[in-house]
């Protein structure tokens, strides 16, 4: 009998709840040292907020669309999946910042992260900031290092050091388009390591330089993968049934007993995983493992594990995805990129013009993208503590809704007669609080966007720490052999910037 309850020779047994990309990054690194694995997710199709569907026979993401390249970790399990070609960058545009009440538009600077400029003396800073608030960032690295020590959220920190223009007028908007959460909301730690560049290197500004990397067109440190980033799902997918591992869908995990489980007490009968399959009613017992992984939404982790439910844990937001008809003369000046990859929008005080807080023209982003016929432009809705305008809204009112933002964000009037088609779909994102960290019991871990923050450049490595922590407390070597040969790799395209 092994030390953590197992006879001897017998492999781990592991079950992941959640089927996105944390879950089966987690499902992959299990597989793949010998641990029999089983996922349960509750949709019908795995992928998590990755979500694609066709609109005017074209596929377009309605999810997640892009990763940060920074820290090579997306890159890294792109070539071990052999689908590193298909990386695509972005067109080197840049991105706009555009005024949520009068519609006034402008470049976005080249920017360190967060937004927090890289040339604060620049002609497209200025014309952002003013020059006043140009000069009060430019004079950041000359402060004392002690300014903004003991801050505890991004707000903070950039007042503190950079000054209200660049919290307003840059990283507010930057964070409202990237993670749906004002500056207030987010801890340091939502970007890891820019504490310690902080004191490595005395100033805010050389900080985020050098977490950035480099300081290329706003918005271009992005990439994709060509056909969409459902590729990477069926990648995963395939990489977990390869090792072995089982994907289960349509089945909705309720609860675990522990009851008879001593993880490292050398006794015990495992964790029991409780759920329902499709419209069965009442829970039962699904199957009994060695440790469970939940790699959920922080409410559903809640809820499995027996815990109270938290109101703001989640927050709402919509994706809306036009396509225009090339051939109108209305859209024809959209080829000419009016507002480079995208925009955000600056949400002022006043009232708003503008209800969507980002727009991503597709078709000039991405190059593969670019369709003689259509034109593909994104909106995104909804902002933290505030439900998205076009919740629960007809299709027809979204479609007013969604051309009038694209038409003041873009600065080119679109007419009804120019849409081809519409596509939407409503997703629940991790706000960020002053909530308990859930302890969750022993042989159960945790892992998500909610706890690694977003992106898929958090994400994906949180999820193979999440791994290897398991496999380490029980003994399990991680699995060593080489990854797959993988296709040759294009040039690694520039580290992320923001989701416009």
């Amino acid at each position: 009998m092994r030390s953590d309850g197992r006879p001897a020779g017998a492999p781990l047994r592991v079950g992941v709840v959640g089927g996105g990309v944390s879950g089966l990054v987690v499902a992959r690194e299990l597989a793949r040292a010998g641990a029999e694995v089983t996922v349960f997710e509750a949709a019908e199709q795995l992928g998590g907020r990755i979500a694609g569907t066709e609109l005017a026979g074209r596929a377009v993401d309605v999810g997640a669309e892009a990763f940060a390249t920074r820290g090579g970790h997306v890159r890294e399990l792109l070539t071990e999946l052999g689908i590193a070609d298909d990386c695509v960058a972005p067109a080197p545009l840049g991105s706009w910042l555009v005024d949520g009440t009068d519609g006034s538009a402008a470049p976005l600077p080249p920017a360190g992260t967060l937004g927090i400029p890289a040339a604060p003396l620049s002609a497209a800073t200025r014309r952002v900031l003013g020059l006043r608030g140009a000069l009060r960032a430019a004079a950041e690295p000359l402060l004392p290092a002690r300014v903004g020590r003991g801050s505890e959220t991004i707000a903070e920190l950039v007042h503190a050091r950079s000054g209200p223009a660049v919290l307003e007028q840059l990283v507010r908007p930057v964070t409202l388009g990237v993670y749906s959460a004002p500056p207030e909301r987010l801890p340091l730690g939502v970007l890891p390591g820019l504490e310690a560049e902080v004191r490595r290197t005395g100033s805010l500004h050389r900080a985020a330089r050098a977490l950035r990397g480099r300081t290329s067109a706003a918005g271009g440190a992005v990439a994709t993968l060509r056909g969409g980033m459902s590729a990477l799902v069926g990648a995963l997918s395939r990489a977990v049934r390869e090792a072995g591992g089982e994907l289960r869908t349509g089945v909705r995990v309720t609860g675990l007993d522990t009851s008879r489980a001593a993880v490292g007490a050398g006794t015990g009968n495992g964790i029991g995983i409780l759920g329902t399959v499709g419209d069965a009613a009442g829970s039962s017992e699904l199957v009994r493992v060695d440790a469970v992984v939940l790699a959920t939404p922080e409410s559903a982790a809640r809820a499995i594990l027996g815990l109270p439910a938290v109101a703001d844990a989640e927050s709402t937001v919509e994706v809306v995805v036009l396509a225009l008809d090339r051939a109108h003369p209305a859209v024809a000046p959209l080829v000419r990129a009016p507002r480079g990859t995208g925009a955000l929008v600056n949400a002022a005080a006043g009232t708003p013009r503008i209800t969507a807080k980002a727009l991503t023209h597709i078709s000039r982003k991405w190059p593969h993208a670019t369709h003689r016929d259509t034109e593909l432009v994104r909106l995104s809705y909804g902002r933290d503590g505030a439900a998205p305008a076009t919740l629960g809204l007809p299709d027809d009112a979204v479609r007013e809704l969604a051309l009038r933002d694209a038409s003041a964000i873009l600065g080119v009037p679109l007419p009804d007669d120019a849409v081809q088609g519409l596509a939407r779909r409503t997703w629940r994102m991790p706000t960020r609080g002053d909530r308990a960290p859930i302890t969750p019991p022993a042989g159960v871990l945790l892992t998500g966007d909610w706890r690694s923050g977003a992106g898929f450049a958090a994400v994906i490595p949180a999820a193979r720490r999440t791994a290897r922590e398991l496999l380490t407390a029980h003994g399990v070597c991680a699995h060593a052999a080489p990854p797959a040969p993988p296709r040759a790799a294009p040039h690694d395209p520039t580290p992320e910037r923001h989701s416009a």
